[in-house]
């Protein structure tokens, strides 16, 4: 299991690179998301505007409803699972319900898989951030409202407004920045969920290395110490 997590995680290293170079929108700086990857209550807030909103036509699939268990920045409980899962099986990854056919015949093209869309595209959580409140009104009225997106390449874009942020109140700003930035926590959390376990071991790697350092200074002074004096 552990290899097959390693070979996911290089081969989108290996990608991230072109990905980001393909998708950058220069020429307009994306917004700052205030994301916790660590905050188990951002990411299950991320978590609920994921399956509420964007699983009506994204998918997930390299997260599992175990995983939601397991991983202890979520770790949902196996009711709370279950109420998700309803007839899925626990191994299998957050998958939206609506067909390929389907989401092409209505969109024009089929949503992506968001399992890695933070490490995939330029600017992580911000970008996700940026795009779910950069709907406007096209200043020059070529684009349908609901497909003009100030952050997206070109500004034309195929998916609709999920959060309805064009013409939102603005009493409900601030819910809906709140929420465009747990799901973008939450994304950037299952696009490497073994992130926070990492930082902690490496932490931990470079204290003891300090320590091998310092033992092995202090070894070779007492070593040089008798030499010199010969």
């Amino acid at each position: 299991m552990k290899l097959k997590q390693l070979l996911i995680a290089m081969g989108a290293l290996a990608v991230l690179p072109f990905a980001q170079s393909a998708m950058a929108h220069e020429g307009v700086e994306l917004k700052h998301a205030e994301v916790d990857v660590t905050s188990q209550e951002q990411i299950r807030r991320g978590l609920t505007v994921f399956t509420d909103v964007c699983m009506g036509c994204h998918s997930a699939t390299y997260v599992s409803y175990k995983g939601l268990m397991d991983y202890p920045e979520i770790a949902l409980t196996r009711e709370e699972v279950d109420d998700l899962r309803e007839d899925h099986a626990m191994t299998e990854g957050l998958r939206t319900e609506l067909s390929a056919e389907d989401a092409a015949a209505s969109y024009g093209k089929v949503p992506p898989d968001l399992s890695l869309i933070t490490s995939a595209r330029h600017g992580g959580p911000n970008y996700v951030y940026s795009i779910l409140t950069g709907f406007e009104h096209d200043p020059d009225g070529r684009i349908p409202d609901g497909n003009f997106n100030e952050y997206f390449k070109g500004n034309r874009i195929a998916m609709p407004d999920p959060l309805s942020w064009l013409d939102h109140d603005e009493a409900d700003t601030a819910q809906l920045e709140q929420d465009a930035q747990d799901v973008a926590a939450f994304l950037a959390f299952i696009a490497d969920p073994h992130q926070n376990q990492r930082r902690v071991i490496g932490c931990w790697v470079m204290g003891f290395l300090l320590l091998l350092t310092l033992v092995l200074w202090r070894l070779k002074v007492e070593v040089w110490k008798d030499v010199k004096k010969h």
